[in-house]
């Protein structure tokens, strides 16, 4: 979708929003003679809207709209840009390319930004050739070219054995990043012929994914796009229910390149892993810069849980770790001694075992944490603490060893 060149602080008309011709430019500046240099300069090379304000406008603006092709933000009297930033990534696409416009004359901000995987930094007060030459070289592409591009995060959910509610956090994970850290979330589930991603959601899955995943040569991000099917705004699923009786076998260059295209174009990329027992899984744990380890504090999840996590922890991928104690209360679990003398520390995070709520929740596709507040206020501390996010304290699990 793209925008025609407007006057400063215009809305685009739906006719012209329906268009799609070439790079989109979104332009967020604070003072009016920047505005102007933008609105003389732009047209001439790509569609193009200029709104007043600076990069905390965009932040709130693209918390509620999609993502343009390429932004440019204005950093001026901003106290701690690079925070701001990263605010902006997590409410952007990773694809857009970021141009960022300031006051300060600061060549360490200049290298600290494009560390973080901005395109270039512009020094006010703006010329015509220095915009025409960063657009150009922006909407070409060329930037792009010269630093990699940033990816979106990868969270990889696995669980120490079937049965402690890995489908479950995964799809509650995705959900909370999607409505609580409003970033743009892709849900994959690795099971092709028997995973519950999408039943949970009450989706019926497009058939693409064994194609992506068998040839992903001929995968581009339209096959991507049509493969995937929304759940809401920001959160979409790719998931599959291939017949039982098909062997499959995903190579793992195969659905890393899938995941890979995914991080280019969502914020979070969340995976259900399952029991990590195939290549593809395992090879997604291997890249995951957060894996979600569950578990349940049965006699057998305790013992599963401490092998894997061992197992985890000697693998060769730098992703951390967050175990997750899934179904807290729940009857035949170990006394709270027995639990910590076998896994010597608490778990990151305990949910409760609500059954009652995620069974109506199930029945109606939508996530239990709608209707349970003590399962919301557990999946909102794993959600922020996966998102980066600042979050209270998880004290259930303490306070139950304490009892």
């Amino acid at each position: 979708m793209s925008l025609p060149a407007t006057l400063l602080g215009d809305a685009p008309s739906p006719a012209d929003a329906a268009r799609g011709a070439g790079p989109r430019l979104l332009a967020y500046v604070a003072d009016a003679a920047s505005a102007a240099r933008l609105n003389s300069a732009a047209p001439s090379l790509l569609p193009c809207e200029v709104r007043t304000g600076d990069i905390r406008s965009a932040v709130r603006d693209l918390a509620r709209q999609r993502s343009p092709d390429l932004l440019l933000v204005d950093l001026s009297g901003v106290a701690d840009p690079l925070a701001a930033m990263e605010a902006l990534a997590g409410v952007c696409d990773p694809s857009v390319r970021v141009i960022a416009v300031g006051d300060s004359n600061d060549i360490g901000l200049y290298r600290d930004l494009r560390r973080i995987g901005v395109t270039d930094y512009l020094f006010k007060p703006l010329s015509r050739d220095l915009l025409e030459g960063a657009l150009r070289a922006a909407g070409a592409g060329a930037a792009a070219d010269e630093a990699p591009g940033r990816l979106g995060k990868l969270v990889a959910v696995v669980g120490a054995r079937g049965g402690v509610g890995t489908t479950t956090v995964a799809v509650h994970l995705g959900c909370w990043l999607a409505d609580g850290a409003r970033g743009r979330t892709a849900l994959v589930d690795l099971d092709l012929q028997n995973g519950t991603v999408a039943l949970a959601l009450n989706l019926r899955p497009e058939p693409a994914l064994r194609e992506a995943v068998e040839a992903p040569d001929r995968v581009d991000d339209v096959f991507m796009e049509r493969a995937m099917v929304a759940a809401s705004d920001r959160l979409s699923v790719l998931a599959a229910e291939e017949p039982v009786e098909d062997v499959i076998d995903i190579a793992p260059t195969a659905a890393l390149s899938v995941l890979n295209r995914l991080q280019a174009r969502h914020n979070y990329v969340v995976v259900d892993a399952g029991r990590a027992q195939g290549g593809a899984a395992r090879a997604a744990l291997e890249a995951a810069s957060i894996v979600v380890l569950v578990g349940d504090a049965s006699v057998a999840g305790l013992r599963d849980l401490v092998r894997l996590r061992a197992a985890i922890a000697r693998r060769s991928g730098g992703g951390r770790l967050v175990t997750v104690l899934n179904r807290r209360g729940a009857p035949g679990e170990l006394p709270a001694a027995d639990l910590m003398r076998t896994l010597g520390e608490p778990p990151e995070h305990a949910l409760p075992y609500r059954p009652v709520p995620l069974a109506v929740a199930a029945g109606v596709g939508e996530p239990a944490f709608r209707h349970c507040r003590r399962f919301r206020e557990a999946m909102e501390r794993l959600g922020a603490d996966v998102a980066g996010q600042p979050a209270a304290q998880d004290g259930l699990f303490r306070r139950w060893v304490r009892r």
